[in-house]
This record gives structure tokens, sequence and C-alpha cells, in this order.
């Protein structure tokens, strides 16, 4: 089915970024089928940009500009552009007026909506929080620049799936249908003038059995904040709690997302498409007995081309060039390999959550006794699962020749390297979602504790005591 597309830009301030919008949507729309309605929503230089409008799109019948009567905000231009201005098209896309559409972003997006029971879809881009690629970096405060997106979305979107679900749909390019919009209206006006106002609307027609997707073969850049006044911060957290007040699952449906919606290549794009040639290798040797043969077998394996983040044991020496960690890993911080040393399975689930490839180093000892912390915590019995799906398995006295090893998978293939880290996500990811559910839990009984601790205080002698002295002490004379 070929549907006809109302394309709304909200016009406010910022010409340049507008400009650039403008141009892709001129290059890259099917006008023969589509239309274009600018709304100028009287922010800074309204005149200017009519002015710069009206000459850009000179001539060009598909594209209509109007102009507000008064500022009414992003979601007051949107409702009024889809119910009163332009009420034709079997689908509506909003667009912001700093994204820039890029080849076939609209064909990509109609054929997810033409999908069952999909109500929103989105676009990815360099900057739309979960719909980001690359999501996960392996640079720490690196930038996500339109040229690094363009390059692993190039690569990586072959290899994902067409579509996929999403708690909640993007709002700066949200494409719908006109029927949800009959159905169930735009936007509340209580996300006024905006933020919130979308994911307001997905989880409102989700209620009907309509889902929000992902085109992962469209892309349109986004500049981001371009065009909006005002305390965005201050708007954003009022509407955060009015969005939680209506829809308390929402924090953990978009945390779920994140942990196990979304594909492992995707999450590891950054990895699997390097900027670089040095790739970080992250070691833990803390429990390790006699780690100086190690440490050394690990410089020898990856001292060219790789960076050593390692945690040590207190008093051993690192070698030269290797940067010693000490805080928690963060499992969102991406490196190239995890170097895991009979590992427990919280070591397999970090590593599993941070590396594009896994190297597991095992002790000679052929059993584990009763004794151990190791059997406690079940290494033993997860060890055939970590080793059928890690990148290498090495004893302990032959790390040195991981290095080779890792050197191939490293350089094989994208499709390849792709297809074994799903089949190790996939295979790994019951221990993930184990270890969250158990980490919630915790965090809930600990909730639960303070919460009693603090009705006990409450509730004490020497509590009412310091309450009653506290008021009559701020009665004395003197005091204020």
């Amino acid at each position: 089915m070929t549907r006809s597309v109302l394309v709304v830009v909200p016009v406010y301030g910022d010409l340049e970024s507008l400009l650039r919008c403008v141009d892709g949507l001129v290059e890259h729309l099917d006008t023969t089928h589509h239309r274009v309605l600018l709304v100028n929503d009287c922010g800074p230089d309204a005149d200017t940009i009519e002015r710069a409008l009206l000459d850009r799109t000179a001539g060009m019948e598909a594209f209509r500009y109007e102009r507000n009567a008064q500022n009414l905000g992003f979601v007051g231009t949107c409702n009024l552009a889809v119910t009163e201005l332009d009420t034709g098209g079997d689908a509506v896309l909003l667009l912001n007026s700093d994204a820039v559409p890029t080849a076939g972003f609209l064909e990509a997006m109609l054929e997810v909506l033409d999908e069952d029971h999909t109500g929103v879809v989105t676009a990815r881009s360099d900057n739309a929080t979960i719909a980001s690629i690359p999501y996960r970096l392996t640079t720490p405060g690196a930038a996500r620049t339109e040229e690094r997106t363009r390059a692993v979305w190039s690569e990586i979107a072959p290899l994902l799936p067409v579509s996929q679900v999403m708690p909640v749909a993007m709002g700066f390019c949200f494409l719908t249908r006109r029927e949800l919009i009959t159905e169930h209206g735009l936007f509340d006006d209580a996300f006024a003038p905006g933020y919130g106002e979308e994911n307001d609307y997905c989880l409102r027609i989700a209620a009907h059995g309509w889902s929000s997707r992902i085109a992962n073969r469209a892309l349109v850049l986004h500049a981001g904040g371009k065009s909006f006044s005002g305390n965005r911060n201050a708007l954003r957290a009022a509407h955060q709690r009015e969005l939680e007040r209506r829809y308390p699952f929402l924090p953990d449906a978009v945390a779920a997302y994140q942990r196990h919606g979304m594909t492992a290549t995707e999450r590891f794009a950054d990895a699997l498409v390097p900027a670089g040639t040095v790739r970080r290798v992250a070691v833990d040797l803390r429990h390790v007995e006699e780690t100086a043969g190690l440490v050394g077998a690990l410089d020898a394996a990856f001292g060219d081309g790789y960076r050593l983040e390692a945690r040590l044991p207190s008093g051993v020496p690192a070698p030269a060039g290797w940067a010693l960690t000490s805080g928690a890993p963060n499992a969102d911080d991406l490196v190239t390999v995890t170097v895991l040393v009979d590992p427990t399975p919280a070591a397999v689930v970090l590593a599993n959550r941070r590396s594009l490839h896994i190297v597991v180093v095992r002790s000679p000892e052929p059993w584990t006794p009763w004794s151990s912390a190791a059997h406690r915590a079940g290494s033993d019995a997860v060890a055939p699962l970590v080793d059928a799906h890690a990148d290498v398995v090495v004893p302990r006295g032959e790390l040195v020749d991981a290095g080779p090893a890792i050197a191939a998978a490293v350089t094989a293939p994208l499709a390849d390297r792709a297809a074994a880290v799903e089949r190790r996500w996939a295979a790994l990811l019951p221990l993930d979602v184990t270890a969250a559910e158990a980490a919630d839990a915790g965090a809930a009984d600990e909730v639960v504790r303070l919460r009693r601790e603090l009705h006990e205080l409450r509730t004490s002698r020497s509590f009412r005591t310091g309450q009653a002295i506290a008021k009559v002490a701020g009665r004395l004379p003197g005091r204020r």
C-alpha cells in the first residue's frame, strides 16, 4: 500500500537548521505522493524566516506555508496543523525543523508503518536517545557526530531487523496513521508547549493495541534543542513527572528495552565499526592468585594495537602503557575485549554487556572444591555455557596464544562478527535478566528496610523527645 503522507514541520527560530531540513525534504521526498506543511510559530526572527522559506520553496506545489496568528508552542502548532490546517493524508509525519532527512527515509518508515498493529514509527539518528546509532560508545565522552553516525549506520543497518518494537517513539521524526489521530486525537495540551507529548500519544494508543516501532533502514539526522526556548530542563522534568504519574511502568519499560530489547548488533555498533585502530581490553585480576605470570602473558598477547585497562591486586605493578582502574566498571562503557580468568557468573554478565569479544582463561585445577568461593558462586556450573560462546578459551599457561586468535576475530567480516555476538547475547541473556531481577529485588528490599527503620525512628521515644525540645527551644528569647 502506498500511503500519502502529510509532513508537518513546526518552525521556531534557527533558520540555518530549518533550511537544512527543507533542503533534505526537497531532495529526498517524493512530492508526487506526499506534501509538506511548514507552520511558522512566530518565534525569533519570524519575518526573516518567512521570507527565506517562501524563497526556498517558491514554485513547489507540494510545499505549503502557514503562519500562526500567535505563538502556540510545539504541541499547539502540531495539533492545529493536522486537525485544522490540513486534514488530508493517509499518514502524518511530524518532523522537527532541526532534523535532516536522508535518502529513502520515508519509504523505509512507511514500510514499517504498514506492519500489523504499528501505530507510530521513528527513524534512526545521531541524536535521538534510545534511537541513536551508535548508542553505546567505546570511547567515554566521545561525540556522536553526523559523520560517525552515517558511517556506522550504513554498515550496521543491513544487519539489523527491518524494525523492532520500542516502548515509545522519538518525537523528532514521528510518523503515525491519520485514522489514529482521528480516533484518539494527537497531543495532549497538558504537555504544552512541548516535551513528553509524543510519549503520551504512544502510550495512549498502546492501550488500544498499537505499537511504536523504529525503522532501522531510515536515517534522519537531528541537531536537537535548536528550536525551543525557555527552561528546557525544568519543563522536561515536570512533564516527565506527569508521564510517570499517568504511566508508572514507563521508566521500567525503557530500562528493560535498554537492557534486553535492543539487538546485540546495535548495542555493539561502535565496536563493530571501530573509529580507530586502538582497541580497549579490560581485565580484572584482583581475585587471581600468582598474578605476575598472567600480567606478563597479557602484556605479550595484547601489547600492540590494544589499550589494556586493568584492576590489579594491591602491590602488583602494571607494565608500561597499562591503565589501572579502581572504580566499578560501567556495563555501558563498551570495550573491544574482556579477559576473564575463572569467571564468576557476575563477571560473565558484566563482560557480556561490555565486550564485543570475550577471552576465558581457565586454571588447570581439574575440579572445584565445595569450599571454594567460585563453586558457591556457581562458576563451575555456568562454565560450559560461557566457554561455548567465548571467542577464545585458553588454559592459564597458554594465555599468550589468545593474542593471535583475538586478532583474527576482530578483523573477521562484519556480518560474521555481528552474528557471533548475537549468538552469545541470546545464550547469555537469561543470566543477565536474572541478575537484573535479583538486583531490582534487592533494591526493593533495601527500600522496605529503610522505610521500616525510618518508621521505627519516628515512633521512638528519643525522636519524640527531640521534637519536643526543638519546639520549646524555638520559643526561647533571642531565638528566631
